[in-house]
């Protein structure tokens, strides 16, 4: 018996060989998304949890609120002074471990050779507290000394070409903390093994925090700009240990208030460590958060596994909407099979085996199309994820479900409605059919309602990207490029060699130095204004080398201190009419002064931060001891040449310095990595959805211009026109589209406005967005239909009538 079914439905499968085709690839299409996308999402949830204690481990919050209660900031960050006094006083806390690093990179040489590493700066039981398997040396001891370093296993294979390096002598020529030591050696005594990808802490080197505490050593308690992690007892209670560090800190930091400019509202918080990577909100310090990188958002995650979900429900609806269309034409086998003695539910049996092998080839074919996307898919997804990652009861019970769901739904539905018909009626061309199938239509709808939505995502998508690749950013990034005085260095020196050699090539056009990281926002005064301000720190050869538009009053005048210029949106803050001569109080921490500046010019508003952001009030100043960022403007003419006239330079006047450099336009175009990844993602996605759409819909109406064949040529016969019938049997289908095109708009509406408000400057919501993605889906749609429309059309009439 069970032979007989099998033989029946490879036969049935072989002998419909277009709609096998279409059932088969649209569904492993749609598995093989749904399969990358599931594997995306659980290693976005998948990062820190390899940690022995994972359930134990927290990180220490920050909340700081200012004096008028507006700009709240969480962070990741904390001080030095907290973990230690918290372990002291709260029993909560077993251990804890202050990490710096993340965005910290140095120069580490062996011998002759220089290698630019990320540093990370950790009390001495980091390796303890968290699970990075030791390669070489004793993890417990490995960090006790104060010349200690611990490699990762690829670093020590950059230096040493393997990973027995224990012993071995390494130097950090320009480390502060490294001339306290007298530039004593640094004793490798540990390597580990390479952090894993799904690992928020990341790190090239290890170096004890005491290390760093011989240049740097704070007692702040306003202070947050480190990871301090927390090994707290099991039977914690969270929100209780939390309030014990508030009062901690409201002992401890109370004189510290009272000699601060500011009174800010700092309260801390716990943090799990498997929620770090998809936390993004706890950002806002300017640094990657305590040796912490990679943050993420679950809306990325989540979307994604959405849009593929999207893609399998297209598939699944083409599935079960051809397998049921298609056993209608079916009527008359079933009806012969139960008059020479098949019962209902030997029919129902030969259905429903039939859809189940259609489903385990799909399945099959799926898992191939997987393997073999993945390494684009990684590429696009910028992730190292592995299918071997899904291999476990979940993933099978999920193969099972997809399988019995669509074998059920394509089978079940045809093998009851087609064992009920009375053979009789069949055989005699007395109407046999269910009506017209309000569920093959509503599928229809629902499929290309999915994808016009993708296709509007993506027109969307590009505009914005077009938009802020074409936008004006109100300076000249072209041809400047980025680097840095590797090292804590004297500057002048370095800065002043460097100057006089850029002025005597032909191929630079100039040279400007100034603070290396970044934009950082703080509180001035302006008079009895208090305006939060981003502060920048740079040379009177800034303004020409961005090209940056200066609209009132006059550039810095050598190396006078007490100047400042300020952008059009910090005069407005501050509600200046006369913006020169002005007198501005700097917030302390980034002058070495706490009297009152004086404006000196007015810049146009340029975007020093993406456009996801507004321009803020900005001010920029001198500062000869925070010059360790370099710009560079080169001559276009000679591009080439200039880079490398410049590498050459760099290294005779640093030559204890590894040199790296990047072009701003490629440190601007980073800002909207994330964004270009997914408009690649969710063009695939259209393009997929649309496709498969196309499939479904050309197996469709290969059925049903089949169905009406006999109608067909009797049309034909009085008189009908070739054009009058492909409008005839193409309209049902491109009412169904249009339908799907109303219906799918506003939700495409809503979801592009709420992605477009993560922008500050955004395209707006033309509606010629909409029209062209609508009259793209009807073209598709109608040349879809139509193949199948005009064969049947142009059909001799007298075969479509004797075949009946």
């Amino acid at each position: 018996m069970f032979t007989n079914y099998l033989k029946t439905a490879l036969r049935h499968l072989a002998h419909h060989k277009l709609n096998t085709f279409i059932n088969i690839s649209g569904l492993a299409m749609g598995v093989a998304c749904l399969l990358l996308a599931v594997t995306y999402w659980l290693d976005e949830r998948s990062f820190d949890n390899f940690h022995e204690n994972t359930d134990q481990l927290y990180r220490i919050t920050t909340k700081l609120v200012d004096r008028e209660g507006s700009d709240p900031k969480m962070t990741g960050g904390s001080g030095q002074v907290q973990g230690p006094a918290f372990r002291e006083a709260v029993p909560e806390v077993q251990d804890y471990v202050r990490v710096l690093g993340g965005d910290i990179y140095g120069d580490v040489r062996h011998e002759r050779e220089v290698l630019n590493l990320q540093m990370l700066f950790v009390d001495d039981n980091f390796l303890e507290m968290f699970t990075f398997p030791a390669l070489q040396g004793n993890p417990a001891t490995a960090l006790d000394e104060l010349n200690s370093i611990v490699l990762s296993e690829s670093t020590a294979m950059r230096f040493f070409n393997t990973t027995d390096a224990v012993g071995k002598l390494l130097h950090l020529d320009a480390d502060p903390s490294a001339r306290r030591l007298g530039h004593k050696p640094m004793l490798v005594t540990a390597v580990v093994d390479d952090p894993p990808a799904n690992s928020s802490i990341q790190f090239d080197v290890l170096l004890p925090f005491r290390f760093l505490q011989l240049s740097f050593d704070d007692k702040n308690w306003l202070n947050a700009y480190l990871g301090t992690f927390l090994l707290l007892d099991e039977r914690a209670d969270r929100a209780a240990t939390v309030e014990k560090f508030n009062r901690i800190y409201a002992q401890q930091a109370a004189g510290q208030l009272e000699e601060a400019s500011f009174d800010p509202d700092i309260s801390y918080g716990l943090q799990p460590i498997t929620d770090m990577h998809l936390n993004m909100l706890l950002g806002g310090s300017g640094w990657h958060e305590g040796g912490t990188v990679g943050e993420s958002r679950p809306v990325y995650s989540n979307l994604f596994l959405g849009i593929a979900f999207f893609i399998f429900l297209l598939a699944g609806i083409n599935f079960v909407n051809i397998n049921i269309a298609g056993s209608l034409r079916r009527a008359r086998e079933v009806s012969i099979r139960k008059i020479t003695g098949s019962s209902r539910r030997g029919l129902v049996i030969q259905f429903l085996g039939e859809a189940a092998l259609l489903c385990g080839i799909s399945l099959i074919l799926a898992l191939i199309l997987a393997i073999i996307a993945l390494p684009a898919f990684n590429t696009l997804a910028d992730k190292q994820v592995a299918l071997a990652d899904l291999i476990n009861w979940k993933f099978g019970l999920g193969l099972a479900l997809i399988f019995l769901t669509a074998t059920l739904l394509s089978g079940l539905y045809p093998a009851i409605v087609l064992s009920g018909f009375q053979p009789g009626d069949v055989l005699y061309n007395r109407s046999v059919s269910p009506g017209r199938s309000r569920l093959g239509r509503a599928l229809v709808v629902l499929q290309f309602s999915l994808a016009f939505i993708l296709a509007v995502g993506t027109l969307v998508f590009r505009g914005q990207m077009e938009f802020i690749h074409q936008k004006d950013l109100g300076y000249e990034p072209a041809y400047v490029i980025r680097t840095h005085i590797g090292g804590n260095r004297e500057y002048a020196p370095i800065q002043q060699l460097l100057q006089n050699e850029v002025a005597r090539n032909d191929n630079f056009e100039a040279i400007s130095f100034g603070g290396d990281f970044g934009y950082e926002s703080a509180e001035t005064t302006v008079g009895d204004q208090k305006v939060r301000a981003v502060h920048k720190s740079a040379d009177r050869h800034f303004l020409p080398v961005m090209g940056i538009d200066l609209r009132l009053g006059q550039n810095f005048t050598a190396e006078n201190q007490r100047e400042v210029i300020v952008n059009e949106a910090f005069v407005r803050a501050a509600g200046l009419e006369e913006p020169i001569g002005a007198s501005v109080r700097l917030h302390p921490d980034f002058t070495d002064w706490e009297e009152p500046m004086q404006i000196v010019g007015v810049v146009a508003d340029y975007h020093y931060e993406s456009l996801h952001k507004p321009v803020q009030p900005l001010a920029i100043y001198q500062l000869p001891r925070n010059r360790g960022g370099i710009w560079l403007k080169i001559k276009k003419e000679n591009t080439q040449a200039a880079l490398q006239d410049f590498e050459a330079l760099y290294q005779k006047v640093i030559p204890d310095a590894s040199y790296e450099y990047q072009f701003l336009t490629d440190l601007n175009a980073r800002e909207y990595d994330r964004e270009q990844r997914w408009q690649r993602i969710i063009s695939i996605a259209a393009v997929l959805a649309l496709l498969i759409c196309c499939l479904g819909l050309f197996g469709i109406s290969h059925l049903h211009t089949v169905r009406r064949t006999r109608e067909i040529g009797i049309r034909k016969v009085l008189g009908a026109t070739t054009a009058g019938l492909v409008r005839l049997l193409s309209r049902d289908f491109l009412v169904l589209v249009v339908i799907a095109l109303v219906l799918a708009s506003p939700v495409a509406y809503y979801l592009v406005r709420n992605w477009l408000q993560e922008y500050a400057y955004r395209i707006d919501i033309r509606w010629w967005i909409f029209v062209l993605a609508g009259l793209a889906s009807i073209a598709v749609a109608f040349l879809t239909v139509s193949i199948h429309c005009l064969r049947a059309a142009r059909a001799n009439p007298v075969e479509s009538l004797s075949n009946d």
